[in-house]
């Protein structure tokens, strides 16, 4: 008697739906969420999500959290390293993107990152206006960093704008660029040279506190599951995923593509180099974390114990 006392309790529980408020950091991340809407999957895993608005700047995203205003932020990799060496609640439960891929865009043909050596790249400003990491661009200087080099054995030619990068880069202010794809610039007459994949948490990464944790109790464990339940959905359902997309892209006037969401690993841990990686370009915004162990923001029980489930 008492064991189905207990799962009716259970059962009772799960069907109350959690509200949850989200915020997403980039509109990049905005297929898999959309997918999840859809779908449905928030309704499946026992969640309603009532709002979930562009946040860009990490500060902002932070205090909202922290206020109590949201729930979750996708995103948010660099910055969380220096509030957990402050000793703010801040956690990341999931990574569905591990990496990212780059090609180096130059006028001079070049064989490897060595040979920008006293160039001047076109790239973002390191920090924002207020206060924020541009995560790019401490991607492009990770790969500099890997390759062996300094972030100063080149010459940053800063700028907000892609377009005033690209122009800036066209008018042979900068010497080379990084870029996500070569075309318009092969068209140019320029040389791309392919830098292959650089393991880093990137993306809507999962990134909660533990004072929502403790508040609403069984928000972290559903969060994961419907993560989980939206990668499944589009993995296997690549038809209704596809029609989901078409529709997004209509809406937002981007272009995302299916490949995005199938490559997302059906089991969303983070890969280790990716937050040794994040972990790095988190420090040298702030050094006070180097004394934090790279997983000091990671709390990964929620997935391995779904995963332990068996579900």
């Amino acid at each position: 008697g008492l064991y189905y006392e207990s799962q009716r309790k259970e059962d009772k529980m799960a069907q109350r739906k959690i509200k949850v408020r989200g915020v997403y950091r980039s509109g990049s991340h905005l297929p898999i969420w959309e997918v999840m809407d859809k779908a449905r999957i928030w309704q499946k895993a026992g969640l309603d999500l009532v709002s979930f608005e562009y946040c860009a700047m990490p500060p902002d995203a932070e205090r909202a959290l922290f206020k109590g205003d949201i729930d979750f932020i996708s995103g948010d990799h660099l910055t969380p390293y220096a509030l957990v060496v402050q000793g703010k609640p801040i956690v990341s439960i999931a990574s569905p993107v591990n990496g990212q891929n780059a090609s180096i865009a130059s006028w001079e043909p070049i064989k490897s990152l060595h040979d920008l050596r006293g160039k001047r790249i076109v790239d973002t400003p390191m920090e924002g206006r207020e206060g924020g990491f541009h995560h790019g661009r401490g991607n492009h200087m990770m790969y500099l960093i890997r390759a062996g080099m300094s972030i100063d054995d080149v010459q940053w030619v800063e700028s907000e704008s892609a377009d005033e990068q690209f122009e800036a880069l066209k008018s042979h202010r900068a010497d080379a660029r990084f870029v996500s794809g070569g075309e318009r610039y092969k068209e140019l007459g320029m040389h791309i040279l392919p830098l292959g994949p650089l393991p880093m948490i990137n993306g809507p990464t999962l990134t909660t506190s533990y004072t929502v944790l403790h508040k609403k109790k069984g928000i972290g464990e559903r969060l994961v599951k419907a993560l989980v339940l939206g990668i499944h959905f589009a993995k296997t359902q690549r038809q209704k995923t596809q029609k989901i997309l078409d529709g997004l892209n209509k809406r937002t006037g981007e272009d995302f593509q299916y490949s995005r969401l199938e490559r997302m690993p059906s089991k969303p841990y983070p890969d280790a180099q990716a937050i040794i990686n994040a972990y790095d370009l988190g420090c040298i915004k702030a050094p006070e974390a180097k004394q934090l162990s790279p997983m000091a923001l990671w709390d990964l029980h929620y997935l391995r114990e779904l995963d332990n489930s068996g579900f």
